[in-house]
Formats: C-alpha cells, sequence, structure tokens
C-alpha cells in the first residue's frame, strides 16, 4: 500500500516527513516500529508541485483499516501524538420520488447496498491534482467519475462502483446468486463463466457486476454516459474470497472487501463520492438515496484490568496513561480504580478481547519501552520420570538394532478388525476430511507392519522397528487410550522375544519373565522355535511372592504379547512372505503395555555378587500329555522349594514316535548351584529324584531315558 506525504496532510497537521532517507524518516520508522513495516521510500521531485516521499507500507491482513490514507493517519496521529484532522463530509440532500429500485436476494452476502443517481454528468479527464494523487499511489487516470471512487477508496478505504444508468435494463438493481454458467464480459476484457455460489450485481434481465470485485464492460461508464447509478455497498468477505480464488480475479476493491471494511461507513462514502463527482463531472442528484441493508454501528466495549497489562508487559503503568494512549487511537475510553474500559469504533474489527487493548498500548508507547531482562533465570523443574524411563526402553530397543518409527494414529479399514480386542469397539473421527481410514489405530502394530510394506517396496529387507505411542478403543460406550511399545522385525521369534526378554531384564533384573499361550488377534495361531509355546504368548513380568503358605507362589503382571504375524495380517498388509513354511517369511511381532514397565523400572540396579563356585546342571526328560505346559512343570518345581536350586528351563519339546499320540517329551534342565562350596552329584541327586516324583504324581509324567 502506497502512502502519499501531500495525501496524508488532509488529515494531518504535519503529514509525513520528506526525508526518504529510511533511517531519518520519523514516520516511516514510528510506523514500521508499530507493526506496518515501510519496505520502501521514494522521494519524488516536481517542480510544479513541490516534493512528496511516498512510503511503501506492508499491511497486515488484520489491519483493513490502514488500507487507505486516512486509516494511515489514525495510525500517525497516536503515534507521534498529532492532533487528526476531521474532514466534514456535506450531507447531500435525499428529496424526491426513488429513481431506482433495489432487490437484495441474498442479504446474507450483501449487508447493505446504496444506490444513488446522479444524471447529466460530464464525462472527461480529471483534473492534474487528482491524476497526480492516483498516479503517486500507483493507479492509472481513467475519466473524472471512475477517478473518483478510485480517489475515495484511496482516501477513506470505502470500495465504489459506477453504472451507466441509462444501460441498465429495466433502471434497477438485483443483487442475486449467478446462474449456472452465466458468462460476463468484466471491465478487463475478459468473459468470465460463473456458477452458483458467486454473486452478482444484475439488472431486470442479465448480470452487470461480479459483486465487490469487477464491474461488467456492457453497463461500463464511458464519454458518452449521461446518467450514472453510483454503488456504495458492503459484501460478506468470504464470499468474495472464494469467487475471487475460482475466477482467479482480483481488484483493490475486492482486496478490501476479502479482509472486511468499516461496517459503518458506507452512508458517509457515498456522500462523500456523490459530492466529489458534483464537483467533477458536474450534473444533478435524481431522488433520494436508495437503500437496502443496513450499515452496522455496533460499537463493543472491551475491559482492560492494569494488573493483567503489568504481568504481560512487565512494565509499569496506570489506568489515567492508559486510557490516555487508547484515547489517541479513536478508542472512547473511561476508567474506574484499575480497569479501563474501552469502546471500540467500528474501523477497528480486530480489536476483540482484553489482549488486543494490552497490544494497542505497547504499539503506541513503543516496544522499545518495555523493558528486557538482562540476566535470565533458570528455574530448574523436577525430572519428568515418565519422560525418562521412556527414554531407558528407546534406547535399549536402539542398541538391539532396532529403528524407532513416527507413524498416523489411524489405522486402514484393511488391518483394522485384525487387532481391535475382543467385543470391543474402534473410535471414529467425525470430520469429513477424513472420510477413509477415520479410525483411531487399536495398535501400533498395523502401522509398523505398513512401513514393513514401505521398506519391501523400496528395497530394503530386514526392517527392525518400533514406536511409542498410545493406542484406542471402546469399551462399550467408554472411550481407552493406553500407552504402548510396538515391535516388527523380520527375523526369528527368538531373536524378538531375546529382544523383549532382555529389555525386561534391562528395567528389573530382578523380575522373573515367563511367556504363556495366548490367542491374541492378528497373530499366527500355531507356531514353535525351540519354546513350548503358542504362535503368540502373553508376556508376564514378575517375581512378587504372596501369600503365607510358603508355596512359592508369584504375582504375575501382563505386559503385552509377542508372535508370529498370521498370513492373513501379512497379505492385508500387502508384505511379500515366501511360500516355504506355514511362519516362513512372515515377521514377528510385539506390544507391549508402558504402564507396567514404567511402573517397573528400578532406577539404581542392585549388584549380585557371582558365586565363586560351579552349577550342577542336570536335564530330564518328562513324556507329558499335549496339555501339559511346560509352566506347569515350571510351577510344580518351583512350590518344591528345592534346596540351592537356581533356575529351571526349557530345553526342547518333541513330538512322534515313538511316542504316544497326544503326548510329547519335554526336556528341562535344572540347575543347582551353592555360595557355600562345589556341589558334588551325589548332593543333588535327592532333589532331582523328588522333582521326578512329584511330576509322576501330579502331572501323571513318565521319565524318558
Amino acid at each position: 500500500m502506497k502512502i502519499s506525504a501531500q495525501w496524508i496532510r488532509d488529515f494531518l497537521p504535519a503529514g509525513i516527513d520528506t526525508n526518504a532517507d529510511p533511517a531519518n524518516n520519523r514516520s516511516a520508522e514510528a510506523l514500521t516500529l508499530a507493526g506496518l513495516p515501510c519496505e520502501n521510500i521514494e522521494k519524488i521531485v516536481d517542480a510544479d508541485h513541490g516534493v512528496d516521499v511516498l512510503l511503501d507500507v506492508e499491511v497486515t491482513s488484520n489491519r483493513a483499516d490502514c488500507l487507505c490514507h486516512l486509516g494511515v493517519a489514525r495510525e500517525l496521529s497516536a503515534l507521534q501524538n498529532l492532533e487528526l484532522k476531521t474532514q466534514a463530509i456535506e450531507s447531500i440532500p435525499s428529496t424526491g420520488t426513488p429513481a431506482t429500485t433495489i432487490d437484495n436476494q441474498r442479504p446474507d452476502a450483501c449487508f447493505i447496498f446504496t444506490a444513488r443517481i446522479i444524471r447529466g454528468v460530464k464525462v472527461g479527464p480529471s483534473p492534474a491534482w487528482l491524476v497526480r494523487r492516483l498516479e503517486s499511489v500507483g493507479l492509472r487516470s481513467i475519466n473524472n467519475v471512475v477517478d473518483a471512487t478510485n480517489y475515495v477508496l484511496m482516501e477513506i478505504g470505502q470500495p465504489s462502483h459506477v453504472f451507466d444508468f441509462n444501460k441498465l435494463d429495466g433502471g434497477r438493481i438485483v443483487i442475486r446468486s449467478a446462474h449456472a454458467g452465466e458468462k460476463l464480459m468484466a471491465l478487463d476484457g475478459k468473459e468470465r463463466t460463473l456458477d452458483e455460489s458467486m454473486l452478482v450485481i444484475a439488472d431486470a434481465s442479465k448480470a452487470q457486476s461480479i459483486a465487490g470485485i469487477m464491474g461488467g464492460s456492457q453497463s461500463g461508464v464511458t464519454e458518452s454516459t449521461v446518467d450514472i447509478l453510483l454503488e456504495v455497498a458492503r459484501f460478506d468477505p468470504m464470499t468474495i474470497r472464494k469467487t475471487a480464488r475460482k475466477l482467479a480475479l482480483s481488484s483493490d476493491s475486492c482486496y478490501r472487501f476479502e479482509r472486511g471494511i468499516d461496517p459503518d461507513l458506507q452512508l458517509r462514502a457515498s456522500d462523500r463520492l456523490t459530492g466529489l463527482i458534483l464537483q467533477l463531472a458536474g450534473g444533478r442528484v435524481d431522488g433520494p438515496l436508495v437503500v437496502a441493508g443496513a450499515v452496522d454501528s455496533t460499537r463493543h466495549e472491551v475491559s482492560l484490568r492494569v494488573e493483567k497489562l503489568k504481568k504481560l508487559l512487565g512494565i509499569e503503568a496506570d489506568a489515567g496513561g492508559i486510557a490516555s494512549v487508547l484515547g489517541r487511537l479513536g478508542f472512547e475510553v473511561t476508567f474506574e480504580g484499575e480497569v479501563v474500559k474501552a469502546i471500540v469504533p467500528t474501523h477497528r474489527r480486530d480489536v476483540r478481547i482484553e489482549e488486543d487493548l494490552i497490544e494497542e498500548y505497547a504499539r503506541v508507547i513503543g516496544y522499545d519501552a518495555i523493558p528486557t531482562r538482562d540476566a535470565v533465570s533458570i528455574r530448574l523443574t523436577s525430572p519428568d520420570v515418565v519422560r525418562e524411563r521412556t527414554d531407558v526402553i528407546r534406547q535399549h530397543l536402539v542398541s538391539s538394532g532396532c529403528f524407532e518409527s513416527l507413524t498416523f494414529s489411524f489405522v486402514s479399514d484393511v488391518l483394522a478388525p485384525f487387532f481391535t480386542p475382543v467385543e470391543c469397539g474402534l473410535l471414529r473421527v467425525e470430520h469429513g476430511v477424513r472420510k477413509a481410514d477415520g479410525q483411531l489405530r487399536p495398535s501400533i502394530l498395523p502401522n509398523l507392519l505398513e512401513s514393513v510394506k514401505r521398506n519391501q517396496d523400496a528395497g530394503t529387507s530386514g526392517a527392525r522397528l518400533f514406536e511409542v505411542a498410545s493406542v484406542f478403543w471402546l469399551d462399550g460406550q467408554t472411550p481407552v487410550e493406553k500407552r504402548a511399545v510396538g515391535i516388527v522385525m523380520e527375523d526369528s521369534f527368538s531373536a524378538v522375544r531375546g529382544v523383549v526378554e532382555s529389555l525386561l531384564t534391562k528395567l528389573d533384573q530382578r523380575r522373573k519373565v515367563k511367556v504363556v499361550p495366548s490367542s491374541e488377534k492378528g497373530f499366527a495361531p500355531e507356531f514353535a522355535l525351540g519354546f513350548a509355546l503358542g504362535a503368540s504368548g502373553r508376556v508376564m513380568w514378575g517375581g512378587e511372592v504372596v501369600g503365607d503358605n510358603g508355596a512359592g507362589d508369584d504375582k504375575w503382571v501382563d505386559v503385552g504379547v509377542i508372535g508370529v504375524a498370521s498370513r492373513a495380517v501379512a497379505q492385508a498388509a500387502g508384505l511379500r512372505v515366501s511360500q516355504g513354511g506355514q511362519q516362513a517369511g512372515l515377521p514377528v511381532m510385539a506390544q507391549l503395555w508402558l504402564e507396567p514397565l514404567l511402573e517397573g523400572v528400578v532406577e539404581v540396579p542392585t549388584l549380585v555378587p557371582l558365586s565363586k563356585f560351579p552349577g550342577v546342571a542336570r536335564d530330564l526328560s518328562l513324556v507329558l500329555a499335549e496339555s501339559v505346559a511346560f509352566a506347569d512343570v515350571e510351577a510344580l518345581v518351583r512350590k518344591l522349594t528345592l534346596e540351592n536350586l537356581e533356575s529351571v528351563s526349557h530345553i526342547t519339546t518333541y513330538r512322534g514316535k515313538p511316542l504316544e499320540k497326544g503326548t510329547k517329551s519335554l526336556s528341562i534342565q535344572l540347575t543347582f548351584r551353592s555360595d557355600q562350596g562345589t556341589l558334588t552329584s551325589e548332593s543333588v541327586d535327592g532333589s532331582v529324584n523328588n522333582v521326578i516324583a512329584k511330576a509322576q504324581s501330579e502331572l501323571a509324567a513318565v521319565l524318558r531315558v
């Protein structure tokens, strides 16, 4: 927006400095520091009219009131404490019979439309002073009537338009939506095809103007024009903006309507424009001003607490000083005690809340008046325990060869059913932007599987990914959110189990870990890799002895699930897997709940010295019924509380001949160790025989030789 120093003198006694040096131009500096930066200063020397200085001011979208010389003059008067000259606009008499009618069919998009008929005008060149002022701000002179509309636009910020009244069919105005496919030849010489979302100003038969943007060439003012219809209106900014974008068409009027103009300006602007045209082109007013709609003179009140201003700006201030500053900006201000009340002028559409008034005060007094602290105080906050413990998990998984992923919180419609908890529903977003895949993920695993798919498509195999994130589902009508750690690897089941178990050991090496069979959705139903486990198992974390029966019962906490992805899940995710075996090429997955993991973290590990003496290991192969799991055998051994027993571990499981159908051979290893000395084979025979006897009596086991 170019601002002329000579034009500003119409409103300010001092005007704008005529110094074109940005470093020494006080007006440019004041505007820049107040949020209206001057991008360029141009000095124009005219032998007949003296020196003029043009400031190229960048006006932000919320300050549409500054898109005219009056608006910038108001700013300078407040910033430099100058008196603002009030220009009296002569009221045009409204007598006689209306010479036209207005049919406003879109009051939602056209808030007010005024029409005035002037007859007997003489269209011709504009006087030199008018041409000079328009050209100084980058506008081309057309004729005295059109130039008058541009002058008022740049002077007080109100767009307007002039029609050749004798070219309007029926001599009337109709404000309506454009017809589908309706065409209009605009003043720029290009024909536009309109649609029903656009607003037009029409006569009795056809559109004559694209409302708020550009007039039509058919009813434009020419040298042969004698009678004119003067339009001054206010339109809905969103309607104008959408139309301008669709047509790829803009204008100075459109630029202002899009940002919102003063809603109380239209009647005064019509009088100002009428008086200027009568001065420049002669003629006489025919009938009164015809108005459809009304101006909006509503002026809302905003309160400002002095204490709030002190807190936000960090400066001392009093109610009287604040009221004085805001009064310079055109606010009607009163104050009582420590509360300042300001009635906002209609042209300041950007001031709505208390903080807006505080910003206005800061702009006027100058941001350099707000002190900066030379010393920055640093307050140490308490450590975020959850974040620190979560970082331990991340660091361990990274050190195990995994890469952390970050995926969206939504899950695809294809994969969602495989991972939704039984008897639970999905949380969906209602926003129309995401119609497909619009449900929140009930598991992290499907997103990681899609990441594996993208890696495969890029020619990268052997992905090892993890993510720490939230999962969501509906339990009845109750939304549930839980934090989890998801792991997906193109690796063996034993490798992934090793990563999970080493993670649990990292968090607390004292707690025991076991994996029990599970029928979790999304995992292969049967699978064994040297373990007496199902394809997926629930990872249990425990070690806290409960009860007083001496049986050594442990309290186990469910941490999550680990297993091989089912072939149906792999196919749904689009993964490339081999057809060799049931589990060949299928990724292994694990999802662990974050809450029990974080609760079990040991901040300072307890060191236990290693025994100086070797242990004694005994292997037992027990023939058991298929229904007996290793966990049952381990529990039986633990209950015996055998002396010097260090561990019970699984070796292998065998099925097939010569074993009978429905049975299996479970090989376990019992390790004994003493801190007092080296154990002999004979010293553990009694304990081993006790295990065999108990297994035979309680589990119907047969010792396999």
